[in-house]
């Protein structure tokens, strides 16, 4: 399988005063995906023909996203952000694969975060997300409803209006970032990324198809001033292996 997403966001903000300011983004959306080699779910499919092998399809949608941020003190901000589901079109060769007719909507999700300044030179960065993937039937419905399909419930087979997805859980996710300003010319950076694996031990079997698993990044990086025009900017992530077994 591939899944591509985009998301363009043309973004409008408001200074309500010095401290508080307010931000509104319409978000466009585009998503290709292609999968191959699927055809040993052909029984479980109400659209055999539109299950695999189809190359790549696109689909597109609209959404919004809103932002806070305000500026409590000389060396703390806060911020905030939320975007409600993004609501896309179907991926026609693939309506046998996802469900609800190939629907694969990209879910709500929000962000609230505070950025402290212990000196002029050093800013550390917590955020707290939630990714709502309960939002998309594609991604949240779990895939033991292909048993109903075997037993003679059309709507629970792939493709259907509760066909079987990748069964993956709402998630929390929480940040934690440290840039150290160590002269005009050289930024040093790290950050630590924890997240909730969303796929349980029932859904193994159909998430070899995504694995979405991984649940901590830790990262590193630099930006470096040449001159008052050019800058040169690095970064490393490293996520350890880890394993659902089901």
């Amino acid at each position: 399988v591939d899944l591509i997403q985009l998301v363009v966001a043309p973004t409008v903000a408001y200074k309500l005063n010095a401290q508080h300011a307010v931000g509104v983004s319409l978000l466009l959306g585009y998503q290709q995906f292609k999968a191959f080699g699927l055809q040993a779910f052909t029984p479980l499919s109400i659209a055999p023909a539109s299950l695999t092998n189809n190359g790549y399809d696109k689909s597109t949608g609209v959404g919004l996203r809103l932002g806070y941020q305000g500026r409590l003190s000389d060396s703390v901000t806060i911020g905030a952000a939320y975007a409600p589901k993004m609501s896309m079109g179907e991926f026609d060769n693939y309506k046998g694969l996802f469900a609800e007719n190939g629907g694969f909507d990209i879910p709500s999700h929000f962000n609230i975060g505070v950025a402290f300044m212990p000196t002029p030179a050093v800013t550390v960065a917590l955020d707290f997300g939630r990714i709502n993937y309960s939002d998309a039937k594609s991604v949240n419905t779990p895939g033991a409803n292909a048993f109903n399909c075997v037993a003679g419930d059309p709507s629970a087979c792939l493709g259907g209006a509760n066909g079987p997805g990748f069964g993956w859980k709402d998630i929390d996710v929480f940040k934690l970032g440290v840039a150290w300003r160590m002269s005009d010319a050289l930024t040093l950076r790290a950050g630590y990324n924890k997240g909730e694996n969303p796929i349980t031990a029932a859904d193994v079997s159909f998430n070899i198809l995504a694995p979405g698993v991984m649940k901590d990044h830790y990262t590193a990086g630099f930006s470096y001033a040449m001159d008052k025009d050019s800058e040169i900017s690095g970064m490393l992530m490293v996520a350890p292996r880890q394993d659902v077994t089901g």
